[in-house]
């Protein structure tokens, strides 16, 4: 008998018995259990081999005989979930325990934080939400855009600590012309399904971004030699080698859309390969074949806990995954925080009716101010936030105006995105300033994919955006390029011109940030704290722009090391 169906004959006796000790004779059991007395004897010969009860048998048919339970059936359902997730079946575990929090929460709690699993470094982390799409060409919220950086490369990526960008799939590169660059690519660089990279899966991921505004100059590509490649433009750029370090411009494989799953379960070419992707958890295992160093962690198992806040004693900015905590248990830990290089905002519609009047958003901007809303909302909620005046920390962009006289309008519509809970609390706040002064304020909640992508009727947008260390390419490219940023402003704002402007040298990222703010077509609300918790045992355990760390340089010390 397989030790799922024995352990279901447990749990019937020992919920039938309340987990009591009890005279019972052996047809009574087989009874209670549907079975022989011969299999009945066989049972319970097994459950007491495993440790679960204790049975003295009284000779004579019909005799009562002494059964004695030894293990709760709650703790063995839990000790079999557990080696199921070891065995890396996850549905199989979650049926076993029902779908149940309360059961699920400390068998998923023991796979967090560091652990070694037979001679393997294996980290588990905490996460509120699922992460179905993995897909470098799709929108992609903060988390998602720093798990493909582990498992996809670009011709080139940024050096977050020196804020320089370095070769990455291109181990060289150089301008030709001002219309041209040439990059010449590693030597048997290998997919994840062990397939050789190649010219044609570079020219298709150029072909493909193309439709993206700031990638639409890229003419096409022209072959140099078995491992170079030519890149022409239709104007000149100075940015292309920080633009082809963006996560938009990750190599795909050129086949990528004729396979199945791949927004869950790509494949790429990273120090991370995507083992399992489903709603309880994301697997990466360290790829054998990667061209550079090989990860130093064989394993980080991201775990699905949207109900268990409480039990992983999970802030509410951590319930939002602006904390990200390896280990909630109480152990040795170490802790880093910075100041985001970033900001959440609210974005008016150029396309809604009521947003193009520049009275109504000067107003606006003089009544939803950062301070405003942060009295609004709960104090362990607003304890990690800062008031922005600009985009960034350090930038002044907000400049004290008259109040103007109240605007003509009677409601707001104010889009946001799913599974992000601070956004209700924050919109919660902006209807609470509206409604004091009679405009009342309708939420509408969308998927990230709509969001970004502006797909509603909305006066107001709420968002939040972080930038890593190169500000200079990441500010005005999150501006320009953003899909919501260019439908809500292309028709009030000269964004092509600033776009050549900023290619010529003409624009900077602090002026075209002070452009949209001083004409409030960007309100800045708040700065937050980024929080990274782990067990002291985590070395190389470093902060990065998206409130993550690089898993491949981290590593485990033994505790007694």
């Amino acid at each position: 008998m397989s030790h799922k169906r024995l352990l279901q004959q447990y749990s019937r006796l020992h919920k039938h018995y309340a987990g009591q000790d009890a005279a019972a004779s052996l047809q009574q059991l087989a009874d209670l259990l549907c079975c022989t007395r011969r299999h009945m004897r066989n049972l319970l010969a097994q459950m007491q081999e495993l440790g679960w009860l204790d049975w003295q048998a009284s000779a004579g048919r019909g005799k009562r005989s002494a059964l004695r339970f030894l293990r709760e059936a709650d703790e063995l359902q839990r000790l079999q979930a557990a080696q199921l997730l070891e065995q890396g079946r996850v549905e199989q575990a979650v049926a076993l325990l029902g779908d149940d929090p309360q059961q699920l929460a400390p068998v998923l709690l023991s796979r967090l934080g560091r652990r070694w699993s037979a001679d393997r470094q294996v980290l588990g982390v905490p996460y509120y939400r699922p992460l179905p799409t993995l897909h470098p060409g799709a929108p992609l919220r903060r988390s998602e855009r720093h798990l493909v950086g582990q498992i996809f490369n670009g011709l080139t990526r940024l050096n977050e600590e020196k804020g320089e960008i370095e070769g990455d799939l291109a181990h060289h590169w150089e301008q030709h012309s001002e219309r041209e660059w040439h990059f010449h690519l590693r030597p048997r660089v290998r997919w994840h399904d062990g397939r050789e990279l190649s010219l044609d899966d570079i020219a298709a991921t150029v072909d493909r971004l193309r439709a993206q505004p700031l990638f639409a100059h890229l003419r096409g590509t022209r072959r140099l030699s078995p491992l170079s490649i030519a890149l022409e433009l239709d104007e000149a750029d100075p940015w292309l080698p920080w633009l082809l370090a963006d996560p938009a411009a990750l190599i795909l494989p050129a086949d990528h859309a004729s396979r199945p799953d791949f927004d869950s379960r790509p494949v790429g070419t990273g120090p991370y390969r995507v083992a399992a992707n489903d709603a309880r958890r994301l697997s990466l295992a360290a790829f054998d074949d990667y061209f550079g160093y090989r990860a130093l962690l064989d394993q980080v198992d991201i775990w699905m806990m949207p109900q268990l806040g409480d039990q992983l004693s999970l802030k509410a900015g951590g319930a939002c995954g602006l904390t990200v905590e390896i280990n909630p248990l109480p152990v040795e830990e170490q802790t880093e925080m910075a100041l985001e290089t970033g900001v959440y905002y609210l974005l008016c519609d150029g396309r809604a009716d009521g947003m193009r009047n520049d009275a109504v958003r000067q107003w606006l901007a003089q009544t939803l101010t950062p301070l405003a809303i942060m009295q609004r909302t709960p104090p362990e909620t607003r304890q990690y936030w800062v008031a922005a005046a600009g985009l960034l920390p350090r930038w002044h962009h907000v400049q004290p105006q008259p109040v103007p006289s109240e605007p003509p309008i009677q409601q707001l519509r104010l889009a946001y995105y799913e599974q992000h809970p601070e956004y209700r609390q924050i919109a919660d706040a902006i209807g609470q300033c509206l409604a004091e002064r009679g405009i009342a304020l309708q939420c509408v909640e969308l998927s990230y994919r709509d969001w970004e992508l502006g797909r509603a009727n909305a006066d107001l947008w709420l968002g939040t955006v972080n930038f890593n260390s190169g500000v200079n390419y990441a500010v005005p490219a999150w501006l320009l390029g953003t899909p919501l940023l260019r439908r809500c402003l292309e028709t009030a704002l000269p964004l092509d011109d600033w776009q050549r402007g900023w290619r010529g040298g003409a624009q900077t990222a602090a002026g075209l940030a002070a452009q949209t703010a001083r004409t409030h077509w960007m309100l800045p609300l708040f700065h937050n704290w980024l929080r990274l918790k782990g067990p002291g045992q985590i070395q190389d355990f470093r902060l990065n722009s998206l409130g993550w760390f690089d898993f491949k340089s981290a590593w485990l010390r033994p505790e007694d090391g």
